[in-house]
């Protein structure tokens, strides 16, 4: 049941704010939560780490996509209590990264917690996750794609392929028009490719391609990280042309990186060489070198 109360303060653009707060200033963990429509069921919470999506069911509790950084969870569900009596029963994650599954252990046992397989192998390996008393491991994995619920409750999990790591999933709520990303989509601009959780930067367009090719239906993104604009109001979604766009930026940037490599330019010349700020001005180059040298590295390999 959605609480009333709440979501009579609720708007579009809307925020609420709750700060759950330990022994010392630094304790303090405040998150921002937004609905995406005031007759929407679905709310992104920022602060902490990656975006959360919170998905209120008709019958099935809240399904959180991702949790942020360990410790956060508990802000997570403080927040959630003011929109909803509902109990947290589902987690789905959408990579294996600290700052999007930390908080899966601040949740009670009794949550299912869902990812990649490649993603819930990785987390194993992860010192949040190590011992054997450790809680917030995923307890099922999916393998190319999953259906979870029906009706206006349903949620479609993918995976198309590597890109910011091997065990990347979208998340797609059809019956809303919405989809989740996670870091596949963290921000505009070169992403962040971890190699060592199988990245690829060669993989990555092709990935984006796929998601493209295939999902319909989708109007609005919820990325990883994208921070709204100083100064504005909060907007934790973008569009799926924002999606295509950024698509057709990493097919061009590998486009250009192959073409240096052809040339025998090395990683400093192919940086300087890029010329995409004119076709892509939204697109940050913060990462453009380690990128390129990613890429060359994986065209040198067997």
């Amino acid at each position: 049941m959605l609480r009333a109360i709440a979501l009579g303060g609720l708007t579009t653009s809307a925020l609420l704010s709750v700060a759950v707060t330990g022994g010392t200033a630094q304790d303090d963990r405040t998150v921002a939560i937004q609905s995406m429509d005031v007759r929407e069921n679905l709310y992104v919470i920022s602060g902490g780490g990656g975006h959360t999506a919170a998905l209120v069911t008709e019958n099935d509790g809240v399904v959180l996509v991702d949790t942020k950084l360990g410790g956060w969870g508990q802000s997570i569900l403080e927040t959630m209590r003011l929109i909803t009596d509902q109990p947290i029963s589902t987690i789905i994650n959408t990579h294996t990264h600290g700052d999007h599954v930390g908080g899966n252990a601040d949740f009670p046992a009794t949550v299912q917690i869902i990812a990649h397989e490649n993603a819930t192998t990785r987390m194993r390996d992860m010192e949040i996750f190590a011992g054997a008393g450790a809680v917030g491991l995923p307890d099922r994995t999916v393998g190319d794609t999953m259906t979870l619920f029906e009706g206006r409750d349903q949620i479609d999990l993918y995976h198309f392929g590597a890109g910011h790591t091997d065990g990347d999933i979208v998340v797609v709520f059809p019956a809303l028009g919405m989809a989740h990303l996670g870091d596949l989509f963290a921000f505009m601009g070169t992403p962040y490719i971890d190699v060592k959780n199988g990245g690829s930067g060669i993989a990555y367009p092709e990935t984006l391609d796929r998601i493209v090719a295939s999902i319909d239906g989708v109007r609005r993104v919820i990325p990883g990280h994208i921070p709204p604009p100083p100064g504005s109001p909060m907007r934790g979604w973008i569009t799926w042309d924002d999606l295509k766009e950024y698509a057709r930026f990493n097919r061009d940037f590998l486009d250009a990186v192959r073409a240096s490599k052809a040339a025998g330019h090395t990683v400093d010349e192919a940086v300087t060489a890029l010329d995409l700020r004119t076709r892509y001005p939204d697109h940050t180059m913060d990462r453009a070198a380690a990128n390129v040298q990613a890429i060359y590295d994986e065209l040198d390999a067997p």
